[in-house]
């Protein structure tokens, strides 16, 4: 009997053993569930918010399109304006040079009927 019983602590052992690590085993596999449940969680959270962000900004960029397509539309009346601008003082300066050189002519000839007096 004495050989039964080393056998039998030995037994109990590693039961006791395969035991522990069952159990941690178990825990790992249920605490990696529970963690992957959270990470899951959390993933899907961000999941929608990434998808509800990238359907705002759909919704946003034609907004932006047109935003941008009044922003050039104004740019092309303002230079069409500064060039109308530019042409009417271009005809004004020809006036202008006309009507100054016209006013040296006249004051050259009254000052030519003014010498000989």
């Amino acid at each position: 009997m004495d050989t039964d019983v080393p056998s039998t602590a030995k037994a109990k052992t590693k039961l006791n053993m395969a035991m522990v690590v069952a159990i941690t085993l178990a825990c790992v596999f249920v605490f990696e569930k529970l963690v992957g449940f959270v990470r899951t969680s959390d993933y899907e959270a961000r999941a929608k918010r990434s998808e509800a962000l990238w359907t705002a900004q759909e919704q946003r960029n034609p907004k932006y399109d047109e935003y941008y397509r009044h922003i050039e539309e104004d740019e092309k009346r303002s230079r069409s304006l500064i060039e109308a601008q530019e042409q009417a003082n271009a005809r004004f300066q020809k006036v202008l040079d006309t009507w100054e050189r016209q006013q040296k002519e006249y004051q050259a000839y009254l000052d030519s009927l003014k010498r000989p007096q």
